[in-house]
């Protein structure tokens, strides 16, 4: 459901995209998300033993989770460049820094499904670091590595609402129709909304709950649904 809300948000035929030109900015990105795959791969060592083939295949759950993320994040940045095709200070400033971000965001993200996934299935993603007698995570850093993921979350989102911001600032220039307007509303609401989420799970587990600031992340897919809504109702009340 998360996922055909996301896309089906994302292709517009009302929207008149206005960026068809490839910046160089734009350039840089593509080659920066190329770039955190390569770290992924690049962390998965070439087996030695079909032993250790089989340890790498156990975690290709979390890697293929955590490329999907990236994913989305790309297409998040790659959608805002070809509906409004900015490329001044603040849009380049502002990449950079969620560029920065995602880079940083992603071995916390593979760390944390390959946690989950172990502990939901059983599977030993873990095995290195078992048979050196070594703690994958102790309790007392279990808010921590919480917050680590708190922390990239809201800024990512953060970021794209400052963009969108950045974008309805400059919606004089855009001569924008009643549609494009609302879209680019429901795109700076979203993201808020998702850096909210990410907030709150951040304060949460800054005081130690980190039950509740897990179950936050549960409200991702109704507050997609939610902003969906709200857009689909208003487009209906415009067209009348």
């Amino acid at each position: 459901m998360v996922l055909k809300v996301f896309f089906r948000s994302s292709r517009q035929d009302d929207f008149h995209y206005r960026g068809k030109e490839l910046f160089r900015i734009e350039a840089l990105s593509d080659a920066v998300f190329a770039f955190s795959v390569s770290l992924l791969v690049a962390s998965l060592e070439v087996p030695q033993t079909f032993a250790e083939l089989k340890v790498i295949t156990k975690g290709v759950i979390p890697f293929f989770l955590t490329i999907s993320i990236v994913f989305l994040f790309w297409y998040q940045q790659y959608m805002f460049f070809r509906r409004y095709g900015l490329n001044d200070l603040r849009t380049i400033v502002l990449n950079l820094a969620y560029l920065a971000v995602v880079i940083f965001y992603i071995y916390p993200l593979k760390f944390l499904f390959s946690l989950l996934i172990s502990a939901w299935s059983g599977i030993d993603l873990f095995a290195r670091a078992n048979d050196e007698g070594l703690v994958v995570l102790s309790k007392e850093e279990f808010p921590q590595l919480i917050m680590l993921f708190s922390i990239g979350y809201f800024l990512v989102w953060l970021i794209i609402f400052l963009l969108h911001q950045h974008v309805i600032k400059l919606s004089a220039s855009f001569s924008f129709t009643q549609y494009e307007k609302l879209l680019t509303q429901k795109e700076r609401r979203g993201a808020l909304w998702n850096a909210l989420v990410g907030l709150s799970a951040l304060l949460f587990a800054i005081v130690h709950w980190e039950v509740i600031a897990g179950i936050c992340y549960l409200f991702i897919p109704f507050i997609l649904w939610i902003n969906h809504y709200l857009f689909r109702k208003k487009v209906k009340k415009y067209k009348g």
